[in-house]
């Protein structure tokens, strides 16, 4: 090939790097109108009308929303396509029975195998969590949160339950962070961010006892929380 040639397709290769993936930005687009209500939970997201719109082929829209399904914030649905999440009272409850065991069994295997330095930033995760709350920044608090929990389960060792978890825990934690954030409800954020520390340092201690307990305890306070805010609502 040409130097001509090959120095411009290089060039053009750098600046290609500099920029986001366009499915990228059109996930953090979508992203956007469902964090600020334009999309609301139960909204079908039709794929050809917004490549339409957005003047890209359908595959590109398809990728962007197979990112935001892996954040939780939409689901596929047979017959429906994409929709923004949206759970009912007796689904959250489901989740959280089967989350509370699942993640109960993270924090185990976390304590029998992971290293120090990892344990050490999921600590800085959970501070940073504190930070955000302490802000009353809810935001960058959902985006720590999904942080801790990711490299929590990643610290268990075990290929198997972030796979699970992040199929169980993610349309949770971004049905309740939306609905949160629409409604200006902040919970308790900061106790929450709290026990995030605690159980980060219990793991670092390979306390299993105090790990477990504070586990539950987080675990019970954030299921009575959401489910009494969920029943004032109706």
């Amino acid at each position: 090939m040409p130097r001509g040639i090959s120095g411009t397709l290089e060039a053009l290769s750098h600046d290609l790097g500099r920029r986001p993936p366009i499915a990228d930005r059109i996930a953090e687009t979508i992203r956007g109108l469902i964090v600020s209500g334009d999309l609301k939970p139960g909204d079908r997201i039709v794929e050809s009308r917004m490549a339409r719109q957005i003047g890209v082929g359908q595959p590109t829209v398809r990728e962007a929303l197979v990112a935001l399904e892996h954040q939780g914030l939409v689901v596929r649905k047979a017959n429906q396509g994409c929709v923004v999440t949206a759970l009912t009272r007796a689904e959250i409850t489901q989740v959280l029975r089967v989350r509370e065991e699942l993640e109960r069994l993270a924090v185990d295997l976390a304590i029998e195998v992971a290293p120090d330095a990892e344990i050490r930033k999921l600590i800085a995760v959970a501070e940073k969590m504190n930070e955000a709350a302490e802000a009353r920044d809810i935001r960058r608090y959902h985006e720590f949160d999904v942080q801790f929990h990711q490299a929590l389960w990643r610290l268990s060792g075990n290929s198997v339950l972030p796979r699970l978890l992040a199929q169980t825990l993610m349309p949770l934690l971004a049905f309740l962070f939306m609905r949160n954030l629409r409604k200006n409800n902040q919970l308790e954020m900061t106790s929450s961010a709290v026990a995030h520390v605690e159980i980060a340092e219990a793991i670092l201690r390979r306390d299993k006892k105090a790990a477990r307990q504070v586990a539950r305890q987080k675990f019970r306070l954030f299921a009575r929380e959401h489910l009494n805010c969920y029943e004032s609502e109706g």
